[in-house]
């Protein structure tokens, strides 16, 4: 692994099918896999099923052309908007939407999620439940005011943003000011769900290491109380991989409320 230098997620070329593979796939290291897709399977399974998952639409700005975290709670919804930066992860995503027979196999995620659920089968009706539900799949900037421009969407009721902001930005200040450009899409009152990793410095994809901001877990608070946000739940879980293709301490999941 090519270590010498570091590269942005949203400013350099990758493999987006490496990125799957290696966090989010049965290819990865089993305890990567739990902390990527089975434990925040049953973190959302939590808060649908104690009703803090509201609302009619969904803005979803999370890291490539990852689905396993929607498959849970796509049916509350009525729309799911998914923003991206890279033309790769776009393509992705619209051959899994499209059914296409290159696209990426998330059956593993939603077999997961039937087995969390309980039941037997079902896995292939999520998938196409959701691929209804997404009806736009759009490039977003942020550095623009309107990271969407020069479409404007219309403020959602939830906000789901998967370390989506941790990879963008490259100090505390730029995150702040990514945080209050995804903000802006989410109506007062709504809820923001959150995934972020603690103290975490570099991922890599493939041969490639790749910078994320390093936080900890008073920043994180204080960024949600300074803009605005009370917590509803927030669960951090302690690394268990030993893998080196990452450095964080922990993950955290977070459901906010966006004050009116």
């Amino acid at each position: 692994m090519d270590s010498s230098s570091h590269r942005y997620y949203h400013t350099h070329d990758f493999n987006p099918i490496h990125l799957c593979d290696s966090y989010f796939s049965p290819k990865a290291d089993g305890a990567l896999l739990e902390e990527a897709v089975i434990n925040p399977l049953k973190f959302l399974l939590k808060e649908k099923a104690a009703g803090r998952i509201p609302g009619d639409t969904l803005t979803d700005f999370s890291i490539g052309p990852i689905v396993c975290h929607l498959l849970p709670i796509c049916d509350r919804f009525k729309e799911i908007v998914i923003l991206e930066f890279n033309d790769v992860c776009i393509s992705e995503l619209e051959k899994w939407r499209n059914s296409h027979e290159e696209a990426y196999d998330w059956s593993h995620a939603s077999k997961a999620l039937t087995d969390l659920e309980g039941k037997s089968g079902g896995w292939k009706e999520k998938e196409e439940l959701l691929k209804q539900k997404i009806k736009q799949i759009l490039k977003c900037d942020f550095t623009k005011e309107n990271p969407t421009d020069p479409i404007v969407l219309p403020k959602a009721d939830c906000v789901f943003c998967a370390w989506a902001i941790d990879i963008i930005s490259p100090d505390k200040e730029a995150y702040i000011r990514n945080f209050r450009k995804v903000s802006s899409l989410l109506k007062p009152g709504g809820h923001l769900i959150l995934f972020g990793n603690i103290n975490h410095s570099f991922y890599f994809i493939g041969e490639h290491k790749y910078k994320i901001l390093k936080y900890d877990e008073e920043f994180l608070k204080k960024n949600l109380k300074d803009e605005g946000y009370v917590i509803e739940s927030y669960q951090a879980n302690d690394r268990k991989t030993t893998s080196p293709l990452v450095d964080h301490e922990k993950i955290v999941f977070v459901n906010a409320i966006k004050k009116k």
